[in-house]
């Protein structure tokens, strides 16, 4: 990939869970940026949520996907496929500790038309409760 610096996009985001017969489905649109910095594209957008502001950074590597959030929601997790990974979410009401197992992990970017797609799939357990199967599928192309 090409190194690029700050790219104005539109990104979109579907998060999907599903805990037994229920289904939540969750879809969040946003402007914001990305870059390339060697094999490893990096998304930047905020995000207003019954909490306040969230700022998000999405870190997709050869090999990880990093979710970071800091603002009204403070959040770290890293997916790797066909593996358990730890990590932590936390609001003004407390801190729990998360864990993903991670059974699918896609990423695709068309560096032509400047556009990409990152696609999850895992179980999450938040402190020692089980959050059902997650499936977050996160689009962007550039403005």
């Amino acid at each position: 990939m090409k190194e690029t610096n700050g790219i104005p996009a539109r990104l979109r985001q579907v998060a999907v869970i599903r805990d037994g017969p229920r289904q939540e489905t969750v879809v969040l649109e946003a402007d914001g940026t990305y870059y390339i910095k060697g094999e490893t594209v990096y998304l930047q957008f905020a995000e207003e949520n019954e909490l306040g502001r969230v700022n998000n950074i999405v870190k997709i590597a050869p090999d990880e996907v990093t979710v970071l959030r800091s603002g009204a929601v403070e959040m770290r997790q890293t997916f790797r496929r066909r593996q358990e990974t730890s990590g932590h979410y936390g609001t003004a009401f407390g801190r729990w500790a998360l864990a993903a197992k991670t059974s699918s992990m896609e990423f695709h970017y068309d560096e032509q038309r400047k556009k990409g797609r990152l696609f999850l799939s895992y179980e999450l357990m938040l402190g020692d409760e089980r959050s059902g199967r997650h499936t977050l599928t996160l689009t962007f192309k550039g403005v």
